[in-house]
C-alpha cells in the first residue's frame, strides 16, 4: 500500500477538500507577503537569563515529585 500523498485532493479525505488549497505543495513552499505591520522584534541587551514562572499551576506535592 503507497503511502498518501498529502499535496494530492485525491489522497485528503472528503472533509479537508474546502481546505485543499492549505496543502497546496506550491504555495506551502512559497514564503507569506510581507504587510506594513510586521516589525523587527528587538530584544534588551540585559535581558534576564530565566525567568521565575511556571507554564501552568501545580500542587506542592507534584512539584516536588518532579524535582
Amino acid at each position: 500500500m503507497k503511502e498518501p500523498d498529502k499535496t494530492n485532493l485525491e489522497d485528503l479525505p472528503d472533509y479537508i477538500w474546502p481546505f485543499s488549497h492549505l496543502f497546496n505543495k506550491k504555495k506551502f513552499e512559497k514564503l507569506l507577503e510581507r504587510y506594513k505591520w510586521d516589525h523587527e522584534i528587538n530584544l534588551m541587551d540585559k535581558a534576564p537569563q530565566e525567568l521565575n514562572a511556571k507554564a501552568y499551576a501545580i500542587t506542592l506535592k507534584k512539584e516536588e515529585a518532579l524535582n
